[in-house]
Parts: C-alpha cells; structure tokens; sequence
C-alpha cells in the first residue's frame, strides 16, 4: 500500500476548496450582475447618463380635462351602438353594402352626429406650454396587467432602456399591494387615473386609460407600451429615428384590414359624404405607439373623445364588432380627421410561430414582432407584442395561484369570493402546457418553408425567462413553488446551472 503524501493531500484540499470558492463568486457575480441590470440601477450596461427623477403630472392637464369632458358631454353621440358579432371570415369578401348594414345608423344620424363631431374639432385645446417634459416610457398595468407589466418592465431594462418609466393605473384598487412602493425602489413611478379625474364613471373599461395615461403623463415625448408589448431590444434610439423627427407620430400595423362604417369619413369630416368603397388603408396595432403631445396634442384630444364614448359609440362605428374592437384605431382615426403627418410603420408586421418540437414554426402564430422605424428599408425587430400567450410568473408556474381581487368582479369582491386558477404547466387545456412540462422551447427560431425567421440571432424567449425568474423569485409576485419550477425550466430548456440558485 502506497503511503500518504499529507502535503499533496493538504494541497488538494485547499485548491479543490479555491475553486469552489472562485465557482461561486463567478456564479454570485452573474446574478448580482443581472439583478442590477433589471433592478433598474442609475448605471446602464450601456450607457452612464442618470435617470432623470420623474415629476407628478401638471395640474394643467387635469384642470384640461375638466373642460374637455364638458365639450365631450355637451356633444354626446345621438345613439348607442352595440357591438356586433363580426365573423372573421366575412372580412376577405367585405363589400361596401356588407360593411353599410352592421349599425342602426342613418343618413340623419349620422349628419347629426358629423355637427356634433365637427363642434368638438373647433374646441379642442391648444397645447399646454411647459406643461410636460423629457421622454418616457408609459405602461398600462393594474390588476392581472401588472403581472404582464412586470415581465416587461424587466424586458425593458434588460436590453438596456434608460427611459424613464411611468405605470399606469385606475385606482389604488388596481395595485398589487407593495408593488409602487417596489417600483419606487426603482425609479419608476405609479399613476392613478383616480387622482386626476374627478367622475370617473366613463371609465368603465380598460380600453379607455390607454389615451387617458397619455395625456396626463408628465412626458412631453412618449413610448406607448400595452403590458404584454415587449422590446426584444433596446428602444431608446427610435426617439431620433428620422420619420419620427418628422411627424411626431408613429404608429405600428395589424394583421387586419379595416371594417369601419361608410359612415366613419363623413362623421369624422374626412369626407364630404358616405364612402362608397371599402377602404384600404391598414389598421393599427397600438400595443406600442410613439407620440409627441406637444406636434399631436389636439389630436390626442380627439382620440379621447373617441375613447371617453368608445364603448358605447365610436368603438363599433370604428369596427363594427370586427378585430381589433376598443382603442387602437381611434388614434389614426383622429390624425386623419385632422388631416395632420404621421407615419404608419411600412413593415408588415411578423408573427412568431410556435416550436413544433424541432425548432421549426407551426402553422399558428404566438405573438406579434413589430419593426424597427428607424430603419425604413429593412425588418428588424423591435418589439414582441404577446397576443396570444401572456408571459407572467404566476400565469405559466403556478399550480394553483389565487386571482388578486382587483381582478374580481364588483359583486366577487363583496361575496368575499376567492377565485383560483392553475399556472400553464398545470393546465392540460394551455397551449404550451407540454412544452412547459417537458422543458422545451415556445418560440419557433428555425424558419418556416422560405419564410425569414425575423428573430435572427436574437434569443429573446431565453430573455422573458429570465426576467420572470427574477418577477416569480423576488418581489411582491414571488412565490417559492413559481421560483423553484422557473429556475428547473430555465435549466432544462436552455442548458447550464439556473442563474438564481
């Protein structure tokens, strides 16, 4: 038997514990390094300029909207239009007759209604000099819509956005308890649409904050994202793209083509009667949208008004219960009432498909990537507007997460009901519970037939994961059981020990 070295032992041990102790200050360092880049520290990985200090909205605006609501009210629409059961495969084969018969609307009402619109147009506000300042980011979240918000917000630090930050709610209802205290610790700033209106009773759906936030943020210059609009890189730049420099106003396209009464151009004063073909300008997907107030404040204002009787009115007259029903076509409808430059994005925007199990695309799509508008010739991917699948901690891990009451219906809420629902990996019904249960990836990123893969090098389905791994890890979304399945996903889907443990 060969006898013991005791110094070769001695040294053994105390190199093997070296390179244990070096493994995880490596391992440390990758998570605090990532923990600062989403903890939306003042340093950017990219750039060292501050994060401006966000100040409340201007009291101007409120004391606007004040009027603004009595020059809404005083020029009220003569009907109310209920939504309409539009199906989708009538929209190929629209004629002008087809889209003329979907509303109680006619040739009377809708002269009264082009006095009233025509009224409101001789009314609206100039600009609020000095009212607002600097660029900024405004999201809509509260309710379920935080949990998406904070995927995104994570998204947009994590590809390196030092805009400032305003998240947008109705009420103190909506918040997640703790979560604008947490956001504060972050230099983003919660809103309440409750502080600035005093009746909020034409609020009655969600649909209609998105103008509302727009006009009271204390940006002058806005990045508008829905709570499941993701920039899969960093945005920032698109504030000196050159078509924005020149219109103030960029706006990005839907799959669909437009289903608006004949009505809308004669109503709206785009026309000098009742269109008499179908109209072929493409809709709009404003999960994202670009705005200058101070080149587009009347025209803002216009949206509102769209918007304050959206529901009841100008929704359906806009769609006629077709696709995209709520906000997103009352922008363009307003810049071209006004007859005022914008710019519609001229990429067609892509879909991401699904992973059929190789990497190759589905024939269904997941998700909607919009173009970058500072490069006109080519498609370059901006942003991920998750139509279809959510992405939220609690939404895909949990297994059985009790629905915030803020969710909950007014006549839930005062039953005291509790309302639960299984995360997508529990889920046999969710469309990606397999891919979730057997650690495979959700996005397509091999190419489908000759189609492009518009991804490219990107791996942002890798990105969206780590960000809710930090969203279901810390914070006031945690939970030890989401935690613990995101981290063994992350492992098993995309390889290497999880970033966290």
């Amino acid at each position: 038997m060969w006898p013991i070295n005791t110094y070769r032992l001695r040294r053994t041990i105390v190199l093997g514990i070296a390179a244990l102790g070096l493994f995880e200050l490596y391992r440390l360092n990758s998570h605090f390094s990532f923990r600062n880049t989403l903890s939306l520290i003042h340093q950017s990985p990219c750039d060292s300029r501050p994060i401006p200090t966000l100040r409340k909205p201007p009291e101007v605006v409120s004391e606007q909207w004040s009027r603004l609501q009595e020059l809404f009210e005083a020029h009220q629409p003569n009907l109310n239009i209920e939504r309409v059961n539009f199906a989708g495969g009538q929209l190929a084969k629209a004629t002008v007759e087809l889209l003329a018969n979907y509303l109680n609307m006619t040739a009377e009402k809708a002269e009264y209604m082009r006095r009233e619109h025509a009224a409101v147009m001789e009314s609206l506000p100039v600009y609020p000099d000095a009212a607002f300042n600097g660029r900024g980011v405004v999201i809509i979240a509260g309710s379920k819509f935080s949990e998406f918000a904070a995927t995104t917000l994570g998204m947009l630090r994590l590809v390196g956005s030092q805009l400032p930050v305003e998240v947008w709610m109705i009420d103190v209802g909506e918040e997640k308890t703790g979560w604008c205290e947490e956001l504060a610790r972050q230099g983003i700033a919660c809103r309440f649409l409750s502080d600035h209106v005093k009746d909020m009773s034409h609020f009655s759906h969600h649909y209609q904050l998105k103008v509302a936030a727009l006009l009271f943020s204390s940006f002058a210059e806005i990045l508008y994202l829905d709570s499941d609009s993701m920039p899969v890189v960093n945005p920032d730049h698109i504030f000196d793209a050159p078509v924005y420099a020149d219109t103030g106003a960029v706006l990005w396209p839907d799959y669909w083509k437009p289903t608006e009464s004949p009505y809308t151009p004669y109503i709206t004063g785009r026309s000098d009667e009742k269109a008499s073909t179908v109209p072929t300008f493409q809709t709009v997907d404003s999960g994202q949208m670009l705005w200058n107030k101070e080149k587009h404040w009347k025209s803002l204002c216009l949206s509102a008004y769209y918007n304050y009787f959206g529901p009841s009115y100008f929704y359906n007259l806009i769609t006629q219960g077709g696709p995209g029903w709520g906000d997103k076509d009352t922008f363009p409808t307003a810049l071209r009432a006004l007859d005022v430059k914008w710019t519609m994005v001229p990429h067609p925007l892509q879909t991401q498909h699904w992973d059929n199990g190789t990497g190759h695309a589905t024939g269904s799509g997941m998700a909607m990537l919009q173009a970058d508008p500072a490069d006109m010739q080519e498609f370059k991917p901006l942003f991920l507007h998750s139509n279809f699948i959510k992405f939220s901690a609690r939404r895909q891990m949990c297994d059985q997460c009790v629905e915030d009451p803020s969710a909950l219906t007014a006549e839930q809420r005062k039953n005291g009901s509790q309302i639960t629902f299984p995360g997508s990996i529990m889920n046999r019904k969710s469309a990606i519970h397999e891919q979730l249960k057997s650690g495979k990836r959700i996005f397509a990123t091999k190419t489908k037939g000759e189609q492009k893969n518009a991804m490219g090098r990107l791996d942002t389905e890798k990105d969206i994961w780590r960000v809710m791994e930090r969203v279901g890890c810390e914070g006031v979304f945690s939970d030890k059981g989401i935690c613990r399945r995101i981290r063994r996903h992350l492992n098993k889907t995309f390889g290497g020990p999880p970033r966290w443990e």
